[in-house]
């Protein structure tokens, strides 16, 4: 078993709790309210449910590698989307007046060292 990649697994999984349940009501459906071409609604749809499945999918390897106490090619490629998600929003938030704006860096950070540490820690 590897605790690291279990926790990054339960913080991937906050994150897409986080995306499916509070997100919607947050910022998908003013974003969706706001576009006005059915053609861009429909990207934006499409776009919205692949973030939320790679967030599951993501959750379910780290989990399933944790428990197996494994760790392969999978867990650095989470590790790497997971920091590029997190620079990608702080430097947004950053430019949006201060480094909570937009919080999300927080657990996509925290999920990639997670990953990070436990892959190191596999091995």
């Amino acid at each position: 078993m590897n605790g690291w990649l279990l926790a990054g697994g339960l913080m991937a999984s906050v994150c897409a709790a986080g995306h499916a349940i509070a997100g919607p009501r947050m910022f998908y459906r003013p974003i969706k309210a706001a576009v006005t071409n059915e053609l861009q609604a429909g990207v934006l749809t499409g776009m919205w449910h692949l973030i939320t499945i790679h967030f599951v999918s993501s959750a379910l390897v780290l989990l399933y590698l944790g428990l197996r106490g494994q760790t392969d090619g999978a867990v650095w490629l989470v590790a790497a989307q997971f920091i590029g998600y997190a620079a990608t929003y702080f430097v947004i938030s950053l430019r949006l007046g201060g480094i909570l704006k937009l919080f999300q860096w927080l657990p996509f950070a925290a999920t990639a060292i997670l990953a990070a540490a436990g892959a190191l820690a596999a091995g």
